[in-house]
């Protein structure tokens, strides 16, 4: 209706407008949320049987209390040197598949060689004789010295 100078006043707004664009907002920021939370990356704790990978350092450790094993069951007169000789070898072999994957338990010394591990190479070389020989040569305390070499020094 016109008041009396013959303007008309504002038209009023359906309160229907405002409620649209609230629910728009809403919708929007939920759409967000639902991005958000939906591709997260999990949490490892949510995987069931899901077991952290091991650290150099934590593998380093481990191999090093097997040498110190080793040679504390060839002490006691629970293996010979042969046998100590054997898994030492298999230690710093298993070691070196752990951290590079490289199927080291079954590779022959030449194949070491050629994979370009010079430091297994090495140490194994040195077990080669008292594994092999008739008589146990060697004692097991160079060959575990040899095999902690290998497992502290490598990067």
């Amino acid at each position: 209706m016109p008041n009396d100078d013959g303007f008309f006043g504002p038209v009023g707004y359906s309160v229907g407008w405002p409620l649209l664009g609230g629910g728009l907002l809403v919708l929007l920021l939920a759409w967000y949320g639902y991005v958000l939370l939906s591709t997260r990356a999990l949490t490892n704790a949510r995987i069931p049987g899901y077991q952290a990978p091991p650290t150099p350092l934590s593998v380093r450790d481990r191999y090093l209390a097997v040498i110190d094993a080793v040679m504390a069951r060839y002490d006691a007169g629970q293996l010979t040197g042969r046998q100590a000789h054997q898994e030492l070898s298999l230690a710093v072999r298993s070691f070196v598949h752990e951290l590079t994957g490289v199927t080291t338990h079954r590779m022959t010394l030449a194949e070491l060689r050629r994979a370009q591990l010079p430091a297994l190479a090495e140490a194994v070389e040195q077990f080669y004789p008292a594994e092999f020989a008739v008589p146990a040569a060697g004692h097991p305390g160079q060959a575990a010295e040899a095999a902690r070499q290998v497992v502290l020094r490598w990067n």
